[in-house]
């Protein structure tokens, strides 16, 4: 499919392109090409004065933004896309900004924030339309905007569309999705409200794409962000990476996002080795009874077994992590330090994350209908470092940061 357009990007998280060292000093990778985004400190918002900690501003710096939007010649419309919902100040000002250069020019917000949050985005983004729905529908928005019709179905796009690099001069690396959606539900998580069923690409179109751009980039490390990789995994992900381990890439590959221990068995560990992964997280959430009540896609024999599978083929501790939550509605102290005692046992590191509540799920109809959370909470208040200061269904700062400690190595585990 081909529209015609001409297409800019720009990218205020990519710490990799070459003109932000024009504006601010570049901080230097660290490893496998991550590394530590541009921050400036900007005044609190009014509703986080109560918050005794900095706020700051992520990404290129203005100057930069401003500089390259002058560069465009006269757009027919701006599309600007959304992460993390208590970022949508940050949101609220790149549109400013873009209203301030180009005033008569449309601006579409779409991403994470305009689909949890449509109506939120509706009055505070300032964006003169906000798109909510998945991109299948993104004819409508087109005929919208430009009053043509564009016939094409694009219920298929995940499958026909590839991401558009070709749009950036550097890169530190390569994030790719091989499917979409999950199977589970999970009482914390929207992954399968918010792409319906669960997809996948073919193995040979991915293949393809890796091999294109890592050449283009000359890239050494590949991501693979999917959210249930392992589904189907006969089908899917085992006849995928046979497919990397021929071609020989040369590259290193990522699973930082959370797959399914209870899916991995020897000949999936054996082909991971064998393709050159080097990082692999096992979502693992939480200990206790929180397990079943969440969804019950994990429990602790199912973490220990994976990471023995998986230290049985030459995996070592820094190369297999597991998420435990922390500050999830109804989990106790001890249910983290067992988590995080079974990780010790299983010989994997631990990434410890703070629960954010997500509208929509089955925790935020829990917490709201119970009262604990107001319905019409501010986005900045669920940011899960501010949440253990005021919320009342989890854990207070201290105890957060004795878990951090703890999982970091700073305290030792208690004993009874």
């Amino acid at each position: 499919m081909h529209y015609g357009f001409d297409v800019a990007l720009i990218d205020l998280l990519n710490r990799h392109d070459p003109k932000i060292a024009f504006f601010v000093k570049p901080k230097p990778d660290k490893q496998y090409g991550t590394g530590k985004f541009h921050t400036v400190e900007i005044a609190k918002p009014e509703q986080l004065s109560f918050v005794p900690r900095k706020y700051k501003r992520y990404g290129a710096s203005e100057e930069f933004f401003i500089h390259e939007l002058k560069r465009i010649e006269k757009p027919d419309a701006f599309f600007v896309t959304s992460s993390m919902t208590y970022w949508w100040p940050g949101v609220r000002q790149t549109i400013e900004l873009i209203k301030k250069i180009f005033p008569e020019v449309p601006v579409v917000l779409g991403g994470i924030y305009a689909r949890i949050y449509p109506d939120h985005a509706r009055l505070h983004s300032g964006a003169d339309i906000v798109y909510s729905a998945d991109l299948s529908q993104l004819n409508g928005l087109l005929h919208e905007l430009f009053q043509e019709t564009f016939d094409d179905d694009l219920n298929d796009w995940f499958e026909r569309f590839d991401p558009a690099y070709e749009l950036y001069d550097r890169l530190g690396y390569l994030v790719f999705f091989t499917s979409l959606g999950c199977v589970y539900n999970c009482s914390y998580c929207l992954t399968p409200k918010l792409y319906g069923k669960w997809v996948h690409r073919s193995h040979e179109r991915m293949l393809q794409m890796i091999q294109r751009y890592v050449q283009s980039f000359n890239v050494k490390d590949v991501v693979f962000f999917d959210d249930a990789a392992l589904i189907d995994k006969e089908n899917h992900f085992k006849p995928f990476l046979r497919k990397l381990v021929e071609a020989n890439l040369g590259v290193r590959y990522h699973l930082p996002n959370g797959i399914h221990a209870r899916l991995i068995d020897e000949e999936l560990a054996r082909l991971l080795k064998e393709a050159n992964f080097v990082t692999i997280k096992l979502g693992y959430e939480t200990s206790g009874p929180l397990q079943n009540k969440t969804g019950g896609k994990v429990q602790d024999e199912d973490i220990l077994r994976a990471a023995q599978t998986l230290r049985s083929v030459g995996f070592t501790s820094k190369e297999v992590q597991a998420y435990v939550m922390v500050n999830m509605p109804g989990q106790t102290e001890q249910d983290v330090v067992n988590a995080i005692e079974t990780c010790r046992k299983a010989g994997i590191s631990i990434s410890l994350n703070e629960y954010t509540p997500i509208p929509n799920t089955r925790d935020w109809f829990e917490l709201t209908n119970s009262g604990i959370l107001p319905e019409n909470v501010d986005p900045l208040l669920l940011n899960n470092t501010v949440l253990p200061y005021w919320w009342k269904a989890g854990m207070d700062v201290a105890t957060v940061q004795k878990l951090k400690d703890l999982a970091h190595g700073r305290v030792s585990i208690p004993r009874s």
